[in-house]
């Protein structure tokens, strides 16, 4: 298989973003999330798990309802009563976590790029794109749910056009991170791990200071640090660089929660890109284990 390469991924990334805008049906698309009423599950895998977050955080801040974001395996084994809605994000549609929800008795919805028959489709179009960690496929439908958010377009180009730049070449990296900023995290840790680029974990700031320095005391990682403006940023920010050796931080630009979480996403997307090329790795091209396959196209039952 031919994949794209990472560099013209990016390079190419803000023409496709704005290509979904023209081409989808974003009338028709906000309307639908608009009407989505009463606790509501949001599940995704992969690249699509990022979006699935996103999703989640934006339909509860936004329209004030419950959401959770699980994996579509979890709805096999959860108690799905207290719940109305179960939406699953798949950009092709067709795997077997997108038919996971077919199996709930919950008003089913599908976001997605290729609608299916059996569910509610919330659709978008966009360039197709081959890359084996999701690029425009993870930022496409992000900023069409951001714009869903805030209804901005000025301000989605000034976030997309904004850059990191880092010398980091580490092959393990922890993330100090929290609600506010999860979808930026899940972002880090999606993508370091499927590319096999370097380990990841993601910490709670405040789950961090009970324990979880003694890993960083073990390990020779990078942190990167989502870095907020409260008294526990601050702490952690002032003792931190004595335990690891380069700490990245990614300051808090915008005060709402939301807008920020995008902005610190798309930086993140950046980061990785950065330290792929300073690895000199291609994270839409890479070397697959022969049993990646096994794996990747299971199609049996899940329970």
């Amino acid at each position: 298989m031919i994949f794209d390469k990472m560099d013209d991924c990016f390079r190419t990334m803000n023409e496709k973003v704005e290509k979904a805008i023209r081409d989808s049906d974003l009338k028709k698309l906000f309307g639908m999330l608009d009407e989505i009423e009463g606790p509501t599950l949001v599940c995704g895998v992969g690249g699509s798990s990022v979006v699935a977050t996103y999703l989640a955080k934006v339909l509860r801040e936004k329209r004030h309802i419950i959401t959770d974001f699980i994996s579509p395996r979890d709805l096999f084994y959860m108690d799905l009563t207290p719940y109305r809605n179960v939406i699953a994000v798949s950009y092709s549609g067709n795997n077997i976590g997108a038919e996971a929800i077919c199996h709930t008795g919950l008003n089913k919805y599908l976001f997605t790029g290729h609608p299916r028959d059996d569910v509610n489709n919330l659709v978008y179009r966009m360039p197709a794109e081959l890359s084996y960690v999701s690029i425009s496929a993870t930022l496409v439908p992000l900023s069409l749910l951001f714009l869903y958010y805030c209804n901005d377009h000025d301000l989605l180009k000034e976030i997309l056009d904004r850059e990191i730049s880092s010398a980091s070449c580490n092959t393990s990296y922890e993330v100090m991170s929290g609600y506010e900023t999860q979808t930026a995290a899940c972002i880090l840790e999606s993508s370091f791990i499927e590319s096999g680029m370097a380990s990841c974990i993601v910490h709670d700031k405040y789950n961090f200071c009970h324990g979880r320095i003694n890993h960083s005391r073990e390990a020779d990682s990078d942190l990167i640090f989502f870095k907020g403006n409260s008294e526990l940023d601050e702490m952690l920010e002032e003792n931190l660089l004595n335990h690891f050796g380069r700490i990245i931080t990614i300051e808090k630009e915008y005060e709402d929660d939301v807008i920020n979480d995008f902005y610190s996403a798309l930086i993140s997307m950046k980061l990785i890109r950065d330290i792929a090329q300073n690895r000199h790795r291609d994270i839409s091209n890479i070397d697959e284990l022969e049993d990646n396959d096994v794996f990747y196209l299971f199609n049996g039952k899940m329970k």
